[in-house]
């Protein structure tokens, strides 16, 4: 059967939140909110079926996410028989879900490790206080934003929101991000995030402020059980060193709500994925392409000698 899929509406938030809180892990990518940044250049549809919230992205071309729910269940043979046909592909598919699907469906299901999208986790103590040798040239980049500024870190307060748009538009407008599909993509969503703060659930932000101009600024997601997610950070560029001070600053304050912070995933970004690596996570969330085809694939060793 088909799935009924309809555009993703905000009235959806409840039920799916309380859906994605039911998941063994929880990627970035399958947050309400940044379903809902992306949508414009995505173009996301969801279908309620058989207790799971179904997700498709539309562009560059068609695709399914992993579905949202309770994923320990015995019937996923069936389920995507019915919900996706005799084939379909996933994209950011969290490894447990990944590891269930292999272990019920052998063959009909194949999973590709996408390197590209995992995404960083941490302890948030290690980020708050950047202790020791291995954080000497986090330190000594803040106390080089110090010796140089007068700051003061702010909560993202409703009054400060179009002071964050103004400087996200800032910051678009230096990295000539209307020429780039991802970062315009991501420039859209942040600003439609930012003015639908009063109704998306579970958000929370700072700001860096230096001589009443707004520097940097960062926005978060509280996930329960002690679980951060920061979705979007961005720092001012002729304000060398601001996103290592929003970045430890944010955590310094929140560092008795949380144990544990995801930093999303690097795109498979060079610069990005050196950046992200050079706060040393302590493990990953990984996730997987995985292709199902109802017939199953062949054994991709069929037919090789065994020789290199």
């Amino acid at each position: 059967m088909a799935l009924d899929y309809e555009p993703l509406r905000r009235d959806l938030q409840g039920i799916y939140r309380s859906l994605w809180g039911r998941c063994l892990e929880r990627s970035s990518d399958h947050s309400f909110a940044v379903l809902w940044a992306w949508d414009e250049a995505l173009g996301y549809e969801t279908a309620l079926f058989r207790d799971l919230i179904w997700i498709r992205q539309l562009r560059p071309e068609p695709v399914c996410l992993a579905p949202v729910g309770e994923w320990r269940r015995d019937d996923w043979d069936r389920l995507l028989a019915e919900a996706v046909g005799e084939r379909g592909t996933f994209l950011a598919v969290p490894e447990s879900l990944g590891r269930l699907w292999a272990d019920q469906l052998g063959n009909r299901v194949r999973l590709r490790e996408d390197r590209d999208s995992f995404e960083y986790l941490h302890r948030v103590q290690d980020l708050a206080d950047l202790k020791g040798n291995r954080y000497m040239r986090k330190r000594n980049r803040i106390n080089r934003f110090l010796r140089t500024h007068r700051y003061r870190y702010l909560p993202l307060t409703d009054d400060l929101v179009p002071r964050v748009m103004e400087l996200q538009v800032q910051w678009c407008g230096k990295r000539d991000c209307q020429d780039d599909f991802l970062l315009w993509g991501e420039h859209r969503g942040i600003l439609r995030v930012l003015g639908d703060l009063d109704w998306l659930e579970g958000l929370f932000g700072g700001c860096l402020e230096v001589e009443g101009s707004l520097v940097a600024y960062t926005l978060g997601e509280d996930l329960g059980d002690r679980n951060l997610m920061i979705h979007f950070e961005k720092g001012c560029p002729g304000v060398p060193d601001s996103y290592q001070v929003i970045h430890r600053d944010f955590l310094a304050q929140h560092r008795d709500r949380f144990d544990v912070v995801n930093r999303e995933e690097d795109m498979g970004d060079p610069g990005l994925r050196e950046a992200k690596m050079s706060y040393l996570p302590f493990g990953f969330l990984r996730k997987y392409r995985v292709e199902w085809d109802v017939r199953g694939f062949p054994d991709e060793d069929e037919g090789s000698d065994g020789e290199g």
